[in-house]
């Protein structure tokens, strides 16, 4: 419908309108706060912008076609919690990096995932065999587009395997360890090391550094897949103690010193040593400056600061379990001191305002502290919420609420007598018949 009223006043209303063409809220909030004469630094590297999309080659089939548009559309279906869209392009890209090269390990491994969620194990395991027979012998690693194809198709399994509805959930660790081994020992990883490669340095690192807990508490001491993570996308040290983090969700130091209490978990467990004759400087450096992203009244209570979008939430939450962690697992305090149970209650605030969760690791760490029923029921709530998502990775949520439960009996069953925290967790998760993820 067209307003007709006086001369000229058609042609203004039609431009007041063309002026919202091709604009998104971010022009719009970016204009108004310049149009205020506001402080514009809110907005500051926060532009999202569309990605291409890739378009299937002739060589691919009506089937594999499908496959690819559902990898594209449910890609955090599969690749969650990290952030999937910069993740995804990075892999299409690797992917088709020879459009007629059919047997490429990254499009292989691409179309088992999606198959694994369309049409089930059996259909994927074609895919997945694929991949398997198309990955390259040791010799060629040095080569670095061979290299981060192999990486990348091995880390596609690890998620496959992730996905899968069975009893061999644990398989997982054979693909990662197989990661890890290629990345530690090629001599063409340094070449990996650039700018346009950080998002796939990164997506390893976060989950080598998580399965790093698993390790430490389910099969102590464990061997065969030793090495220790450590970061090596160009950003790392960079970007220790920012605010911002868009790659895996999580930032480089809140998982080196989860790495670190890992391995302490370990070295003082038969001896309560002091804090600071075990810390190295990193650790005690790394620390201070979690805390300080914290603050000192915790991440929702900064009434000064814009509104915290749900990436925001998701790094504060790590940032807290890490806190948490870091106080059982090398402080060894007993859970009851102020500052420990601050820390909970924000974690436990934080995880409420975001109703649902699929950062396992964060989630359960959280959990494993509700010691009453209040707690105890909102952690409950976000484990329902979060089952509910069908367009996030969340098969493995029912186990975290499992494991998280089975803790909470144990402190239940002995509330005169309590139990080392670290001995409980070794116990509850060392109880499970296959090596859980927590990433």
């Amino acid at each position: 419908m067209v307003f007709r009223g006086p001369r000229g006043k058609e042609n203004t209303l039609q431009s007041d309108y063309r002026r919202f063409l091709n604009s998104t809220c971010w022009d719009v909030a970016l204009s108004e706060d310049l149009e205020a004469g506001k402080n514009y630094a809110r907005h500051l590297r926060t532009m999202r912008f569309p990605r291409p999309s890739y378009l299937s080659p002739a060589v691919v089939s009506a089937e594999e076609s499908q496959l690819l548009l559902f990898f594209n559309e449910s890609r955090s279906l599969m690749l969650g919690p990290t952030d999937e869209e910069v993740l995804a392009h990075f892999i299409m890209r690797i992917a088709f990096s020879d459009a007629f090269d059919t047997t490429n390990p990254v499009l292989q491994a691409v179309f088992a995932l999606a198959s694994l969620q369309l049409h089930g194990s059996l259909k994927s395991f074609r895919y997945k065999r694929l991949v398997m027979s198309s990955v390259k012998e040791p010799t060629d690693w040095i080569d670095e587009k061979t290299l981060l194809q192999n990486l990348t198709s091995m880390m596609l399994l690890y998620h496959h395997e992730l996905s899968l509805e069975s009893n061999s959930k644990g398989s997982w660790v054979t693909f990662l360890c197989a990661v890890k081994r290629i990345i530690n020992t090629s001599p063409g990883t340094q070449k990996l090391v650039r700018q346009e490669n950080s998002v796939f340095l990164d997506w390893i690192f976060y989950h080598e550094a998580l399965a790093e807990f698993t390790v430490r508490h389910w099969a102590v001491p464990y061997e065969g897949c030793g090495y220790v993570p450590i970061p090596r996308s160009p950003n790392a040290d960079n970007e220790i103690g920012s605010k911002k983090r868009a790659n895996i969700g999580c930032t480089t130091d809140v998982l080196q010193l989860t790495v670190y209490a890992c391995t302490q978990a370990v070295v003082a467990k038969s001896s309560a040593k002091n804090y600071a004759n075990i810390a190295t400087e990193q650790a005690e450096m790394l620390e201070r400056q979690i805390c300080r992203a914290v603050g000192d009244y915790g991440p929702i209570h900064d009434h000064s600061a814009a509104p915290a979008d749900r990436n925001a939430m998701v790094l504060d939450l790590h940032r807290l379990a890490c806190l948490i962690y870091v106080n059982r697992a090398v402080r060894r305090v007993a859970g009851t001191e102020f500052h420990h149970r601050r820390l909970v209650r924000e974690g436990i605030l934080l995880l409420t305002r975001m109703a649902t969760c699929q950062n396992a690791w964060p989630l359960f760490i959280i959990a494993c502290e509700a010691v009453n029923e209040d707690q105890r029921l909102a952690l409950l709530d976000v484990f329902e919420k979060s089952l509910q998502e069908r367009r996030r990775r969340s098969s493995h949520i029912h186990f975290i609420q499992h494991i998280a439960q089975a803790v909470w009996n144990q402190h239940d069953l002995n509330p005169e007598n309590p139990v080392d925290y670290l001995t409980i967790l070794d116990a509850v998760i060392g109880g499970l018949p296959f090596m859980p993820p927590f990433a």
